[in-house]
């Protein structure tokens, strides 16, 4: 997957681990084999016939054999049914006993305990993420609205700030480009104009152009702190900070 996601990820478990010295982090891998997973969005668009399921089962069999107990992707579209239901069919097939986390499950969880107040969640991700409708039937199942931004505005505030090889996030991830992170925020105010009461970073790399937790009083939700805390909670949950 992108490899800048996963070292966010990484250094999220890290900065939300509380200790006070090396010895008490928890242990983990990071496995950043981008090469080797195929891209989800292409496949999920039907532009590439290639499930990237095969190659992220086979990233998974190998951190099981190192002694991985429980694991979590740094990619929103990579949980897209078509995808992620295969790895565990693949796994499972295998008699590998890993536990992975549900990136989108765990977001969802997340806003209803902490925004019960909110009806209305926008949700930005790329082409992939809208197409197979992850967060929408989630959202759904919640008994929550879903608020999708415009056509116009997922082509070019998202997918041009996800690919664009002159300022895309992809390209430039470090530092991200001031324009990547002008047009997230445009987004995040585009759907709040829609309704949203909350907005998902449902890109793994799109907290990478919006660090803030608000725009304008509007709470930004970060799926990567979520999944952070969630590792932290199933291992070690004495040791969990509480995130900003």
């Amino acid at each position: 997957m992108g490899p800048q996601a996963g070292l966010d990820l990484a250094e999220k478990l890290i900065r939300l681990t509380q200790t006070t010295r090396d010895q008490d982090h928890i242990p983990f891998i990071l496995f950043s084999l981008p090469a080797s997973v195929p891209d989800r969005t292409d496949f999920l668009l039907g532009n590439q016939d290639i499930n990237p399921a095969h190659a992220i089962a086979g990233q998974f069999e190998e951190m099981a054999a190192m002694g991985v107990t429980i694991a979590a992707m740094a990619c929103n579209t990579a949980h897209a049914g078509p995808i992620f239901d295969l790895v565990l069919e693949l796994l499972r097939g295998k008699g590998i006993r890993l536990r992975i986390l549900h990136m989108v499950q765990e977001t969802i969880a997340h806003i209803r305990a902490a925004y019960p107040q909110i009806r209305q969640v926008g949700v930005l991700g790329t082409k992939g993420t809208h197409r197979s409708r992850l967060y929408d039937l989630a959202l759904e199942g919640a008994g929550l609205e879903v608020v999708i931004p415009d056509p116009g505005v997922l082509e070019n505030n998202i997918h041009a700030t996800l690919y664009s090889p002159a300022f895309g996030i992809k390209a430039c991830s470090s530092p991200v480009s001031e324009e990547a992170s002008y047009r997230v925020r445009s987004a995040i105010r585009h759907l709040h104009d829609k309704g949203a009461g909350a907005v998902i970073l449902g890109c793994t790399e799109l907290p990478l152009a919006m660090k803030d937790s608000q725009v304008d009083g509007i709470p930004v939700i970060d799926p990567a702190v979520i999944i952070a805390e969630r590792l932290i909670s199933e291992t070690c949950p004495d040791k969990l900070a509480l995130s900003d």
